[in-house]
């Protein structure tokens, strides 16, 4: 079609904004939506079924509500990913399960765990009435800051962060409920937005979140969940962190995957029921894959009965591992069998998900594969190398145990892969300055490589405190510390508790003339003087913040009351 019709289009709306630039630009691969009719007619025969209509005159599929998700030959056109205008890197991943928390353990137990698709099904949350610790504000909230963590953005980085008006922590926050308080007690700054939808209430928030990065509303957008449907149910957490994706390549984040797009709508009354249940899928997956057409899927989710929330988490660490879960179609491996990659071979590996149900929003999001990041440098002579101090802190003791626990046996699997793939000592060290935020009960310890650090930390985690006062606990270190926790042959751990102390710290971290103090004793190496200062209260994770460089991928901390109770088990 020629510039004329398609402006004509354009302005009749039967062609989205981003179709007609991308047709007036000559881009290729995009491929224009048909005409958008007023209503979707039934097809004549099931052989020859009418043109897809856009998600407005969408028809409304029979039966429960059920999440999809189908591989797409996103590849059948070109060789390698085409990035396109909009697209957005996923950052942050934090799911969180009955007897699965934390991606990795999620992974495990859609593997190999309880049932045949998914895992246990999980006790009640208590409303937001119930006395108790564990409402679901909490549990959300807990979700949020770990997947903060993971994602390097919940100190430094956060800070720096910028929105449309330059000030820092421009993270919109999108949930089924409770956006504003979470938006209130995370500090983030931006849209904070509810998308209470019913079963389709994560995939609806993250079609937001979306929306709202592509209008250049923030600079981040949090999505999070409660339920398996993302919604207010019980079954855990989800959370994902969204970032434009050519912010996060220039920014060295860790992408897992890649939202290639989103599409919402509900299409009425009208049933249509001449119209093939997989057609009526197809309108909203036509609309959120610019330029891929939606083949038939190889990952379908369509007859396993997930939840929104639970269908993207695995949708997102499918694509980043490149093994299918099981499925309809692929039963669990056998223990010892390796699990089955995406057949297709084609590139990028993508997979839709979506939630299609009478009484609630239709959505549907599309996700392709990253492109693979620079290989990590080794460390080599200077201040890569050699010894480094590591710096943890947590609300309270038992969660500072807990997350200590939870790094000491992400390093460990690591350091067990073949080859190790674990990060260097030097980029953990760094990555615990800048991705994090400093909390009352803190941790320090100078290790001389990540091995020696798994095993302090994991010392530390499940060891029995003796009785008596902290400088009662051993002489005095290599530091001239006294009263560390020292584990056989391994380096000491001083700790503190601040919870309760009075008065402002020995030095006001929001001085420049700190930050300067603080940058020339990390960039001298005074460990001693800044393990002093860090225990004391002092912030000295300020240090370094105008370069902040690539995140290093870490496990998030541990966070809310169930961590609490289950340190040390």
């Amino acid at each position: 079609m020629d510039n004329r019709e398609i402006l004509t289009r354009f302005k009749d709306g039967t062609l989205e904004r981003r179709h007609a630039l991308a047709l007036l630009a000559g881009t290729r691969g995009i491929l224009a939506p048909p005409a958008t009719p007023s209503t979707l007619s039934a097809p004549a025969t099931p052989a020859a079924p009418a043109a897809p209509a856009t998600p407005a005159a969408l028809s409304a599929p029979a039966g429960p509500a059920r999440a999809v998700g189908r591989g797409v030959d996103a590849g059948e056109h070109a060789s390698g990913p085409v990035p396109q205008a909009g697209e957005c890197a996923v950052i942050g991943l934090q799911v969180s399960r009955p007897g699965a928390d934390g991606p990795d353990a999620f992974w495990e137990a859609c593997l190999r765990g309880h049932g045949r698709y998914a895992v246990a099904s999980a006790p009640a949350v208590p409303g937001p009435g119930t006395a108790g610790a564990d409402g679901p504000g909490e549990v959300l909230s807990a979700g949020a800051r770990q997947v903060l963590e993971s994602a390097g953005y919940a100190g430094a980085r956060l800070d720096a962060l910028s929105g449309p008006d330059g000030a820092g922590r421009s993270v919109g926050v999108f949930a089924a409920a409770g956006a504003a308080r979470l938006s209130y007690l995370l500090d983030l700054r931006g849209p904070s937005q509810d998308a209470g939808t019913g079963p389709s209430s994560f995939l609806s928030a993250v079609h937001l979140a979306v929306g709202a990065l592509r209008a250049g509303e923030c600079a981040a957008a949090l999505v999070a969940g409660t339920g398996p449907g993302g919604g207010q149910g019980a079954g855990g957490t989800t959370a994902v962190l969204l970032r434009p994706l050519a912010a996060a390549r220039a920014a060295g984040d860790v992408v897992h995957a890649v939202v290639a797009g989103s599409a919402a709508g509900h299409p009425g009354r009208g049933t249509h029921p001449g119209l093939p249940g997989r057609l009526r899928h197809r309108v909203l997956h036509t609309a959120a894959i610019p330029g891929a057409r939606a083949a038939e899927a190889e990952a379908s989710y369509g007859a396993a009965g997930w939840a929104g929330a639970t269908a993207l988490a695995r949708a997102v660490l499918e694509l980043r591992r490149g093994t299918l879960l099981p499925g309809p179609d692929r039963p669990r491996p056998a223990v010892g069998e390796t699990a089955r990659g995406f057949a297709s071979g084609l590139s990028p590996r993508a997979v839709v998900v979506g939630v299609h149900e009478e009484d609630a929003q239709h959505v549907v999001v599309a996700l392709r594969e990253a492109e693979p990041g620079p290989a990590p440098q080794p460390p080599g002579p200077g201040p890569d190398g050699g010894r480094h101090l590591v710096l943890l802190s947590a609300d309270t003791p038992q969660h500072l145990a807990a997350t200590a626990g939870r790094l000491a046996a992400w390093l460990a699997a690591r350091e067990r892969s073949t080859p190790p793939a674990g990060p260097a000592l030097a980029a953990v060290s760094r990555e615990l300055r800048l991705g994090r935020a400093p909390a009352d009960c803190r941790l320090a310890l100078v290790a001389d490589d990540t091995a020696q650090l798994a095993l302090t930390l994991e010392a530390f985690a499940t060891r029995t405190p003796p009785p008596g006062p902290p400088d009662a606990l051993g002489p005095p270190d290599a530091l001239g510390l006294a009263g560390p926790f020292v584990p056989a042959g391994l380096p000491p751990v001083h700790t503190a508790d601040l919870r309760g102390s009075a008065g402002e710290p020995l030095l006001a971290g929001a001085l420049p003339e700190t930050r300067a103090y603080v940058d020339a004793l990390w960039e001298g190496r005074r460990f001693a003087q800044l393990v002093r200062l860090w225990l004391a209260g002092v912030d000295v994770l300020v240090a370094g913040r105008a370069h902040l460089g690539p995140v290093t991928e870490l496990p998030a901390g541990a966070h809310g009351p169930a961590a609490e109770r289950g340190a040390g088990t």
